[in-house]
Parts: structure tokens; C-alpha cells; sequence
């Protein structure tokens, strides 16, 4: 599986656009907002859309990207949605881009966030549930809970990951469970964020 941001390089303020592709499937985690449409507007087929969470940074260019390519989109919460969508209940299984990902309910952050996590491939997708270097979602915003958000990064600590990829910032490749721990580590330390 590749495994590409799409909104690596976007100057306006958005939720990162990860590109998975294998098994002749092209699916996006989370579709971004602003100019992050113009490198998802250039691909050949998008096939599915799963969504971490509904924050507008995660979700905006789901419009264009239906209109452009009538993907199959899966969602924790799909009213939160302007569509209709699949819906992901904890515990599913979800078939993405030849590999088998497993769905985390991992509310603290939104109540709707969702981890998508590959036995397989050591890989989690994390939404803005965890950041490199033990950063964590903020808790500040509505339906954000600093209780839950704990309970949901213990969910994932002790998964093998090998790679995740997240909401903001580049993927962490090395170490990655160490730094899983770390984030809830500084959550648990229940101090200001913002």
C-alpha cells in the first residue's frame, strides 16, 4: 500500500488528505478543506472516503469530491455529514485499499472521531485523537472532553503500529508506539492545551 498527504503543500489551514493506494482502490482518509481540493481534483478515481471526524478541516471538500468521483463514504456519525453515508460502527471492519483496517470509537476530541487500524500493516489512522511526539487533540472545542480523550488514546496504546498517520503533521515513522505512549502521558497530565 502507498500511502500519500494530499494537502502536504496547501497554504490554506486544513486537515491533512491521506491517499491510500493499493489493490486498484483510491481511497482518501479525511478529504481536507480549501486548496487541498486541487491536488484530490487531479486524480484519476477516488473510490472510498472515510472520515476520522466532522471538523470542518476534515470534511469541507466532500462536495467536490462526490460530484467529481461518487465514491462510497463511510462516517462514525453520518448526520453530521451535508449527505448521505455509511455508517462505521466501533469494532467494524473496513476493506481499504487491499488491506483490512479495524474502526476505533475514539471520542475526547469530537464525539463522532474514529482510529482506523491495520493488524496487517502496523498502520493507525488517528484523526486528531494523537500528534507526533505525544501531542494530542484539543479538548477546548465543542464536544471536546479531556476524560474521554484519555480512554480513547488507551484504546490504541499497546496496538503494533509501525506507522500513523494523523489529522495534522507528517506521519510518525519511528518508534511510534513510544510516542503513542508519550501522548497519553501529557493527556493524563490534564494541563492547559490552549
Amino acid at each position: 500500500m502507498e500511502i500519500t498527504n494530499l494537502a502536504e503543500n496547501s497554504e490554506d489551514f486544513t486537515g491533512n488528505v491521506w491517499l491510500l493506494k493499493g489493490g486498484d482502490e483510491h481511497v482518501l482518509i479525511d478529504v481536507g478543506t480549501g486548496d487541498s481540493w486541487e491536488n484530490i481534483r487531479e486524480l484519476e478515481s477516488v473510490d472510498k472516503v472515510v472520515f476520522t471526524h466532522s471538523h470542518y478541516d476534515h470534511v469541507d471538500n466532500l462536495p467536490k469530491v462526490v460530484d467529481k468521483f461518487d465514491p462510497e463514504v463511510h462516517a462514525f456519525e453520518p448526520d453530521n455529514l451535508p449527505m448521505d453515508v455509511e455508517k462505521l460502527e466501533e469494532n467494524d471492519s473496513i476493506d481499504l485499499a487491499g488491506s483490512n483496517f479495524e474502526v476505533y470509537h475514539t471520542p475526547g476530541h469530537k464525539d463522532d472521531s474514529v482510529c482506523l487500524y491495520s493488524p496487517e500493516e502496523k498502520i493507525l489512522f488517528t484523526g486528531d485523537l494523537l500528534f507526533p511526539e505525544g501531542g494530542f487533540g484539543r479538548t477546548d472545542l465543542e464536544e471536546g472532553n479531556r476524560d474521554q480523550l484519555i480512554e480513547s488514546i488507551e484504546k490504541v496504546v499497546g496496538l503494533e503500529v509501525s506507522e500513523m498517520y494523523c489529522g495534522h503533521d507528517e506521519a510518525a515513522v519511528e518508534n511510534v508506539e513510544k510516542q503513542i505512549q508519550k501522548s497519553l502521558e501529557e493527556a493524563k497530565k490534564r494541563e492547559e492545551k490552549y
